[in-house]
């Protein structure tokens, strides 16, 4: 792992309709972890191949047509948790 670690979040209002902005931040910031807010698609509609072919993991949890998530990184995570615990 490296020494430092550089995180981005993004809302992207979107995700389909603008690949080419997650794009965008990725060439220009090489961040290691991103984390997306308002991807606006369901589980079963989530562009998965086309996000990791940007070389990360993605864990998302997601809501047709408002709010969901995303978590994209480089380094695979030693655990993922979908809820916290109450």
């Amino acid at each position: 792992m490296a020494a430092t670690m550089k995180f981005v979040s993004f809302n992207i209002n979107g995700l389909r309709a603008r690949p080419h902005q997650l794009e965008a931040i990725v060439e220009k910031h090489q961040p290691d972890v991103i984390g997306l807010q308002e991807t606006k698609v369901h589980d079963d509609m989530f562009p998965l191949e086309e996000v990791a072919k940007l070389g990360y993991n993605v864990f998302y949890h997601g809501q047709k047509g408002h709010y969901g998530v995303a978590l994209l990184t480089k380094e695979t995570p030693i655990a993922v948790r979908r809820r916290l615990s109450r």
